[in-house]
């Protein structure tokens, strides 16, 4: 798993899951639209990698290291999402820009982006 924008959407979808119930690789698959054995490949890199790890009973869990990740990638998300959505974008393409965007802006430009996201919100 080298791949930045991999690992993260990886992370996010089992943090958004884990808060709903115990994840296991086919409801990976099933959310992010992928096969099981590619779900399958992708969690042992990132098990390897110290993100995760999966017990005798098949759930995975995010350590502290992948939970960080994911809810930093997560907060970026919501973030570029709302801020899309005040700005008269649908919910639908919003969501779908801002997967992209959580993975592509820098830090600087993330926090700048922040601020005018909270800015919006608290006008409302």
């Amino acid at each position: 798993m080298k791949q930045k924008k991999s690992v993260e959407d990886y992370l996010k979808t089992i943090y958004v899951l884990s808060e709903q119930k115990e994840v296991h690789g086919v409801d990976i698959a099933g959310e992010m639209g992928l096969s099981r054995p590619t779900v399958s490949v992708a969690l042992k890199a990132l098990a390897k990698e110290g993100y995760i790890f999966v017990n005798d009973g098949h759930v995975v869990y995010l350590t502290e290291k992948g939970r960080r990740i994911a809810r930093e990638t997560y907060e970026r998300h919501d973030t570029f999402c709302r801020l899309l959505i005040q700005l008269g974008v649908d919910e639908k393409t919003a969501s779908a820009d801002a997967c992209e965007m959580e993975h592509a802006v820098s830090a600087e430009s993330y926090e700048a982006l922040k601020k005018m996201a909270d800015h919006f919100n608290m006008d409302k």
